[in-house]
């Protein structure tokens, strides 16, 4: 749950590097990105109300260690790719402007083609699928990034993995130990309460 709330914070700050920004560089501001926020969430996490300094805390500099070797090699080198695919110039007829011109072309024939053959559309005119193919490249600007929406989708299956990874790795690192706080307690108390009251509707049902 720490490194996903951390990658959340990574992503919503990645859009801010440059995409000429080398791989080292992406690390590097990644990494301090990641020293600043990393203790907030972890103090957070284990409901702290103090601002101890951390640097004596042997389960946050286990969490350091595996969050600079496992977690932010990875998703460097992801969100550099991710960023130039974003930031990239759109030039007509290249690279995904055309990806999304050849796309709405098929998608617009084909739906043409539907209307004149469903029995159950009185259109019958063949010229209506080739009209629409052709008024395909033109409307394209003005209709959904295609393209970019896939970009997206892979990055995001990408993250997932990075997520199922680290989920995995979490699973065979020690518990922070629980603190004394008065929000910790009242926390844990929520949580029991609420898990009572969610097995006593499910007998009652």
């Amino acid at each position: 749950m720490l490194c996903g709330e951390l990658v959340a914070d990574l992503e919503r700050y990645r859009p801010a590097i440059p995409a000429e920004t080398s791989e080292a560089e992406v690390l590097s501001l990644l990494q301090k990105r990641t020293d600043l926020r990393l203790a907030e969430l972890y103090r957070e996490f284990r409901v702290e109300e103090s601002d101890a300094d951390l640097s004596q805390d042997g389960q946050f500099a286990l969490y350091q260690r595996e969050v600079s070797a496992v977690l932010l090699p990875r998703y460097a080198r992801l969100a550099k790719v991710q960023n130039q695919h974003e930031q990239a110039p759109r030039r007509a007829w290249q690279g995904r402007e055309l990806y999304n011109r050849i796309t709405y072309v098929i998608g617009f024939f084909l739906l043409g083609v539907f209307l004149v053959r469903a029995p159950f559309i009185p259109l019958w005119e063949k010229w209506i699928p080739f009209a629409l193919a052709a008024l395909a490249p033109v409307l394209s600007p003005f209709l959904p990034d295609l393209h970019g929406a896939w970009l997206a989708q892979k990055h995001q299956v990408a993250l997932f993995g990075l997520a199922e990874d680290l989920d995995k790795l979490g699973r065979s690192l020690p518990l922070p130990p629980v603190t004394d706080s008065q929000s910790r307690k009242q926390l844990l108390a929520a949580a029991s309460q609420a898990a009572t009251t969610t097995a006593s509707r499910k007998e009652s049902s």
